[in-house]
């Protein structure tokens, strides 16, 4: 448990709080409560402005679900129409596990790609023994989206 969780621990317990606080002059507390009290407001105003809001979404979305149904619409009817967004397709690329050795001679396996990124023991093994990345495949694990 860290500092932070002890801290709270003590402050939700009324008998522990008289513990911690039984040294401390009436004005000392009195700062402190004041303060908590800025923090609870602070809350208090914090969570209040989220539920507006979630409020206001929640009328909006109904309006529009209630224009919808007075033109006709469904969410189909939206998915059917495109708003300019690119449905561009990747090619899926296909993953193969590689083996290599390291300069202290353990054998590794790594899954990755034959372009992109590797794993720089990786590349030290490909300038030193002069292989190709695809030399070293294994197995092949399939195809991913990207």
């Amino acid at each position: 448990m860290n500092i932070f969780e002890e801290a709270i621990d003590i402050l939700k317990s009324k008998v522990q709080m008289r513990k911690l606080f039984q040294d401390m002059h009436v004005e000392d507390l009195q700062r402190v409560v004041s303060r908590i009290e800025s923090i609870y407001d602070e809350k208090l105003q914090l969570q209040h402005e989220q539920q507006q809001q979630q409020s206001r979404k929640r009328e909006a979305v109904e309006a529009v679900v209630n224009q919808m149904k007075e033109l006709g619409l469904s969410l189909e009817d939206l998915g059917a129409i495109s708003v300019g967004t690119s449905t561009r397709k990747h090619k899926p690329r296909e993953r193969f596990v590689f083996s290599y050795e390291t300069k202290d001679g353990n054998s590794v396996n790594w899954e990755g790609v034959t372009t992109g990124r590797i794993p720089a023991e990786f590349s030290e093994f490909l300038q030193r023994t002069g292989k190709d990345r695809k030399d070293c495949i294994v197995s092949e694990l399939g195809r991913t989206e990207t």
